[in-house]
């Protein structure tokens, strides 16, 4: 597991063993796909397929500009991320769901300060709770492996976080 830099101080994503990319890159790939988004259509019972796969290559296309955007005027990306449910609000290495307004797509991160975030993954979200589809089980266990993993590092805020990075490279 390596941790990429997006952006400097503020943004990072996992970049796990088996993956070239890092998640973000390799979650816009994947919701860019339109193959990928007809079969995950297909197999999740979706009825419209042709609007869906539509609205998910917009919503891919918008995220992507919105982060960019955020990139290039520095703003925080605590306006993006918020905590996964309100107990994780005042933790330490809060879990944190991203999300824009009518979008199935989610990015999940861990807050480690302020504004400062590490992608674990995403989802093509399809039901309420992140416990009743296989998709979303599947980022909750890479979320708290992600949590786990920082914690063995000890990683507590953003200068313990850019020491191990320090280590890391």
């Amino acid at each position: 597991m390596n941790i990429d830099c997006i952006l400097a101080e503020q943004l990072y994503a996992f970049r796990y063993k088996e993956e070239k990319d890092h998640e973000l890159d390799r979650l816009i790939e994947l919701w860019k796909d339109v193959s990928y988004l007809y079969e995950f259509a297909r197999s999740n019972n979706v009825a419209n397929k042709n609007a869906f796969v539509d609205k998910i290559l917009r919503d891919a296309e918008e995220l992507e500009d919105y982060l960019d955007e955020l990139e290039v005027q520095k703003g925080p990306y605590s306006h993006y991320f918020e905590p996964l449910q309100y107990t994780e609000f005042r933790k330490k290495l809060a879990r944190q769901k991203g999300k824009k307004q009518r979008s199935r797509l989610r990015l999940y991160a861990i807050k480690i300060d302020k504004n400062c975030f590490v992608i674990t993954g995403g989802a093509i979200k399809m039901s309420q709770k992140m416990q009743d589809h296989p998709d979303t089980v599947r980022e909750l266990r890479k979320l708290n492996r992600a949590r786990q993993y920082l914690e063995n590092n000890g990683i507590f805020d953003s200068d313990s976080f850019f020491e191990l990075l320090n280590v890391e490279s």
